[in-house]
């Protein structure tokens, strides 16, 4: 009769114990909840404990193959480390482009297009190239709206991004279109050198940035009748 205090007094404790394991688990499990480098060193831990305490103890975990998970959990916590430093970068540097982006507002950019001069007293008399490499001659090609050609060649041209004035063309052939008055002239260009390569040319057009508007890809200029373009695009700015 005297055992049944002390049995009922056991009987008691046990779910106090109980009570006690569940109380702790809920820290694990928020650990377990964890996102980024500290989640996942968590998870790693409480997986290993897990495993060592139920392994085979005729048969116990290799100190080598301790060594092997250590080494791929601090391989991938370090890729995910870099991937977000990396996204933060990223971020950082976009949003430093669109920053300097909105001060392009009123100046004018080279983008490749389909450049235009003109003899009369207020036209355009500016055109522009973009070379991949040297050539030795880079032949201009003015053509009128009847389809007439007319071909200037300029010598020793670097690679890089040039601008010449109208009046920078010489020896052209058949004749000269700047003895036309008040014509207009689209502007080509090819490439060649004497070894019979072909550089890469680029016809440049000269454009003002009236806007700037930022879409999810980055920032694009508005450049009026000159259509839009971006950062990538723009060749030179002034």
């Amino acid at each position: 009769m005297a055992v049944s205090p002390v049995i009922t007094q056991n009987s008691a404790a046990v779910p106090t114990n109980s009570s006690a394991k569940e109380t702790s688990s809920v820290p694990k499990s928020a650990a377990n909840s964890n996102t980024g480098a500290d989640g996942l060193l968590n998870n790693f831990m409480e997986l290993l404990v897990a495993q060592m305490k139920n392994q085979d103890p005729t048969n116990p975990m290799d100190n080598n193959q301790l060594t092997a998970q250590l080494a791929q959990f601090n391989t991938a916590a370090g890729v995910q480390q870099l991937n977000t430093t990396l996204n933060s970068v990223g971020t950082l540097v976009s949003s430093m482009q669109q920053m300097n982006a909105a001060e392009w507002g009123g100046r004018k950019v080279l983008v490749e297009g389909t450049p235009s001069v003109s003899t009369s007293g207020e036209g355009n008399k500016e055109l522009a190239l973009s070379l991949n490499s040297d050539a030795d001659e880079v032949i201009v090609t003015l053509t009128d709206s009847m389809g007439n050609a007319y071909t200037a060649t300029l010598k020793n041209v670097k690679a890089g991004v040039h601008q010449y004035k109208l009046d920078d063309l010489n020896g052209f052939q058949p004749s000269d279109p700047r003895e036309q008055a008040d014509a207009a002239f689209k502007v080509s260009y090819s490439a060649k050198n004497a070894d019979g390569s072909t550089p890469s040319i680029v016809a440049l057009k000269k454009a003002k940035v009236e806007a700037v508007s930022f879409t999810p890809t980055g920032a694009v200029l508005q450049l009026g009748i000159d259509g839009t373009a971006t950062l990538g695009e723009v060749y030179l700015i002034e």
